[in-house]
């Protein structure tokens, strides 16, 4: 799917309608490995379309950068 219409959708349903489908995909997984792979894969779409919100693309960003961090602390084996 093109981030373009990733950001209609965003902009269609906002804030509130983009932080329930977050909501909804979590209340979805079903506690496995395989399950939280997906739960990823559905959070990824919700982040494209929170582009179209700067307040909720800076949201998306701490969070990447605050994964990122923990993944070069264990590339620095910490």
């Amino acid at each position: 799917m093109k981030i373009s219409e990733l950001r209609k959708c965003g902009a269609i349903i906002n804030r509130q309608g983009m932080s329930k489908m977050a909501m909804d995909a979590v209340d979805e997984f079903d506690g496995s490995y395989k399950g939280v792979m997906e739960l990823c894969g559905k959070l990824s779409v919700i982040a494209k379309m929170a582009t179209c919100d700067d307040y909720w693309n800076e949201q998306v960003s701490r969070g990447v950068h605050k994964q990122e961090f923990k993944v070069d602390e264990i590339m620095e084996g910490k």
